[in-house]
């Protein structure tokens, strides 16, 4: 028999975890699983079959009806977290009396109860929202966060601004969620958290429904890497279900590093196109490359940054030339990597490489497509032959800042080609 002194780190390693404590949670008064495993909601999530992961596990487990925390559109929605429910104002239904001490998350815990050795090494919380009122029917990818705290776990009483284009629930609720995670160096802390819960959106105004959540990118210094629009929750380190494939010791965070911003997630429809007028007159090219008489060729060009070259186009023969002939914009990286790149979707799709030598890249490039590449041979635009500024061979390009202008012509078609 275990003596008093034995069980008590065990509890204590046990209770150095936390959830979302309010009586619209799913499981808010579980203990153990069917199968006898500790499935209290504070107990994180790791290592686990789907159906053992999902919502906790505590689909079976609702609220009392009329139990739904409300989502104020545009306000700030206040909420506790602890370690065990009796560090709550709903003490009274847990166990262990009443052991509130402030806005303290583990009362009588030491700093390793927040899974950090500080505030900066926090991972962030979210809570997400899914707009069906029946959770049997969520699915993981039905799910957007709309709300972070950055500082989250590190206060009792947590505050979650709520986006004011947030539209109302159907039927008066939906399904959110309370997710985290961490991102402690120390081994064995790795854990997600997920604590399901009813919801309903109050002063709704807006109705324009969220768009379908995309999973978060990594973007700690590119932020045009980011993931545009309402983004998913990470669903990470189970052993099926996972959106997210980073390894144990690389958590996913909920911060800018991924692009989340601190509050409400006021970008959820930036995914969303603008409609696009048809009076609106075509807009003019933002390269720097003019329109070249074609009774006679300027000597003087605009200047162009090293971040750039732009290709302009004449011809000197008499026949009339097609307006959309009339120039053409070629551009290379800021470090002169000549490359065949598309442009990047606005609604995050991988950028497609147009050549067999080039690498796919999530960084959106300018909107003026990436014409030169291969500095061993010509490429054909628009039946002319354009070669690269460089004269450096393939894999030995010379990266400058230099402003270079040269001028070719091809005898054949009668065209010259002006480069910067």
């Amino acid at each position: 028999m275990l003596s008093l002194l034995a069980v008590l780190p065990i509890l204590s390693t046990v209770s150095a975890h936390s959830a979302l404590w309010h009586p619209s949670m799913y499981g808010f008064n579980v203990t153990n699983a069917p199968d006898g495993r500790d499935n209290r909601p504070v107990v994180p999530l790791k290592f686990m079959d789907f159906n053992t992961w999902w919502m906790h596990g505590h689909m079976d487990h609702p609220p009392n009806k009329g139990d739904v925390l409300e989502l104020p559109a545009g306000q700030t929605v206040t909420t506790e977290i602890a370690c065990t429910k009796a560090a709550t104002s709903y003490f009274a239904s847990g166990q262990g009396g009443d052991v509130r001490d402030g806005n303290n998350v583990c009362p009588d815990s030491r700093m390793a109860a927040f899974h950090t050795n500080g505030i900066s090494g926090l991972g962030g919380c979210g809570l997400a929202i899914a707009y069906k009122s029946d959770i049997h029917a969520v699915k993981p990818d039905d799910f957007a966060i709309f709300s972070v705290n950055h500082v989250c776990v590190w206060n009792r009483f947590t505050d979650f601004q709520v986006p004011a284009k947030l539209p109302a629930c159907p039927d008066g609720k939906c399904i959110c969620s309370f997710f985290g995670s961490t991102r402690q160096i120390q081994e064995g802390k790795r854990v997600m958290y997920m604590n399901p819960f009813d919801c309903n959106v109050t002063n709704a105004t807006a109705s324009v429904p969220i768009p379908p959540p995309q999973v978060p990118r990594y973007c700690p210094v590119d932020k045009t890497n980011c993931t545009v629009g309402a983004k998913q929750p990470f669903y990470w380190l189970q052993n099926e279900g996972n959106n997210m494939f980073n390894d144990f010791y690389d958590p996913p965070t909920y911060t800018e590093n991924y692009g989340f911003k601190d509050g409400a997630q006021n970008d959820l429809w930036d995914s969303i196109r603008a409609p696009s007028s048809s009076s609106s007159p075509t807009p003019s090219p933002t390269s720097v490359a003019q329109t070249l008489s074609t009774s006679s060729v300027s000597t003087s060009q605009a200047s162009a940054t090293s971040a750039a070259i732009s290709v302009a186009a004449t011809s000197t023969s008499a026949n009339t030339t097609d307006p959309s002939d009339s120039y053409l914009d070629v551009g290379i990286d800021p470090m002169n990597n000549l490359e065949l790149n598309s442009t990047s979707s606005a609604l995050n799709n991988t950028d497609t490489s147009l050549s067999g030598n080039t690498t796919q890249s999530t960084r959106p490039t300018s909107p003026v497509q990436h014409l030169l590449a291969d500095g061993s041979s010509a490429h054909t635009i628009r039946a002319c032959h354009a070669r690269p500024v460089s004269g450096s061979s393939s894999g030995k390009r010379k990266r400058s800042n230099t402003l270079r202008k040269r001028v070719a012509k091809d005898k054949r078609t009668g065209w010259m080609w002006w480069a910067y």
